[in-house]
């Protein structure tokens, strides 16, 4: 099947459509999401259901993985939802309860609810990040997105 990628919004977001990201990619698919990343910055990938070591697969086609650490992840390896080379930052414990109002997993996770850049704060930031949507809720749980380039584009020039 072909790897094809229609606009989701007039200046940024596509969706992809013909892959089956539990086998690998060729270097022909690999090329078409990196060029619609290129021409994109946001794709969706609807109906993966992958495992941690799958999506870490697809990932690496694009170059080495940035692996979590203390600064990124607080949580202990037998605490966590997710396989140790995945950014874990669920709002659920090992037992699947939500974490208490005071917990301070919840606490350290706040962060990623505020509107941010991944890894900008590293000396060399990240190229991609790759969000896998394991449980929806109906209501909120939103992820937003900002194409920086089409923001620069729009500016008066000065």
């Amino acid at each position: 099947m072909t790897v094809t990628i229609k606009p989701l919004h007039r200046v940024f977001a596509g969706e992809v459509d013909g892959l089956d990201l539990r086998r690998p990619l060729s270097v022909q698919e690999a090329a078409a999401i990196e060029a619609g990343m290129d021409r994109y910055a946001v794709l969706v990938l609807h109906g993966q259901n992958i495992s941690d070591t799958q999506q870490a697969e697809f990932s690496r086609n694009f170059g080495a993985l940035e692996m979590p650490d203390k600064v990124s992840n607080i949580t202990k390896n037998e605490d966590r939802l997710l396989a140790p080379i995945m950014a874990d930052i669920s709002n659920l414990d090992r037992d699947n309860q939500l974490f208490g109002r005071d917990d301070r997993h919840r606490m350290f996770n706040l962060g990623n609810r505020l509107w941010h850049s991944d890894s900008s704060f590293r000396a060399v930031p990240s190229k991609y990040s790759l969000l896998s949507a394991r449980v929806i809720p109906e209501h909120g749980g939103d992820t937003e997105f900002a194409d920086m380039r089409v923001a620069y584009d729009a500016l008066d020039d000065a």
